[in-house]
């Protein structure tokens, strides 16, 4: 009778997504993705698929690093050790070629796609389609795991009232500086060289809304409110790593981000940023929330994630 319990349990245990609560905890380390597919597949077209979306270099860093850490293993290799993965892309023959994002996973809260093929042909089809929205569900997924783990967040009384702003705020971060029109949160541990910061600042609207204009006004802000160590030093963008720009919509406002390199002028610190150039014309500004990096000699990709997905979290509330 014993006997059967267990085996009646590990059965249970076995299953895939028969409930939430019987699901061990995901595996694996944020923004990596284990792939399991042939050799012969991964070092051909097919491979080249889907490093083309998953291993492009992330933007505004100025050393190369990947949108994802891959594992590739083979079908011999995919053990329970891997079955757990947070991230888990399954290429295998089937009956018909078709492409599916399975609910039935084997940990909570997992990303599971299986790609099914008969030809070669027709996984390269496939993979050229899909290979994109699979990186971009990856990346959504992880952003909504940071958002269910992280910790409560705080919200400061400058950024409510003095820029009709909601954005929290991790408990870590302290207010550095606080002006009517500048606000200035970092995070700087005393045990670790590291600076996470976050900046808020507005200027009037004007109809001359593009990367020009805007990288403009951000480095006369900056030389005004953030100096360096050294005496005549301040921030501003590095001009030798050209600034990428994106448009996105965020509660039908119009947003340009800006993903570039800062440096201090006449100083030697520097690092990455990202900034959210808002278009609030109904309140007649363009509102910035930016976040930005110094981790000298260490990977920047997951720290500069962490913050774009910080600042991209807000809601501007009514002035009335």
């Amino acid at each position: 009778m014993r006997q059967l319990y267990f085996s009646l349990l590990f059965l249970i245990s076995s299953c895939i997504g028969e409930s939430n609560f019987i699901l061990p905890t995901y595996t694996g380390a944020i923004n990596e993705v284990v792939i399991v597919i042939d050799e012969s597949l991964w070092e051909g077209a097919c491979g080249d698929s889907l490093r083309q979306s998953f291993s492009s270099e992330v933007p505004g860093i100025s050393w190369a690093e990947t949108l994802f850490d891959i594992i590739q293993i083979n079908k011999k290799s995919f053990s329970r050790i891997f079955k757990t993965h947070r991230n888990l892309l399954i290429v295998q023959k089937g009956q018909q070629s078709k492409v599916y994002f399975d609910n039935r996973t084997y940990a909570q809260n997992q990303w599971l796609c299986i790609v099914e093929y008969q030809t070669i042909a027709d996984l390269q089809n496939l993979l050229g389609q899909y290979a994109p929205i699979m990186a971009f569900q990856i990346a959504q997924k992880e952003q909504e795991r940071y958002i269910t783990m992280s910790p409560p967040r705080k919200h400061f009384e400058s950024l409510s009232k003095g820029f009709n702003l909601n954005l929290g705020i991790p408990s870590d971060y302290k207010l550095v500086l606080d002006t009517t029109s500048f606000c200035w949160l970092e995070f700087n541990p005393l045990d670790k060289e590291i600076i996470k910061g976050i900046f808020v600042y507005e200027y009037p609207w004007t109809n001359s809304f593009n990367l020009q204009t805007i990288l403009s006004a951000r480095d006369s802000v900056l030389q005004k409110y953030v100096f360096g160590s050294s005496e005549g030093s301040y921030m501003t963008t590095e001009s030798l790593y050209p600034p990428h720009i994106s448009v996105h919509t965020h509660n039908m406002l119009e947003v340009l981000k800006v993903r570039g390199l800062w440096k201090m002028q006449n100083g030697f610190m520097g690092g990455p940023f990202i900034s959210n150039f808002i278009n609030d014309k109904l309140n007649d500004r363009v509102l910035v929330i930016e976040g930005f990096l110094f981790n000298p000699g260490k990977e920047k990709r997951n720290s500069l994630q962490e913050l774009e997905w910080l600042i991209s979290d807000f809601k501007i509330q009514s002035s009335n």
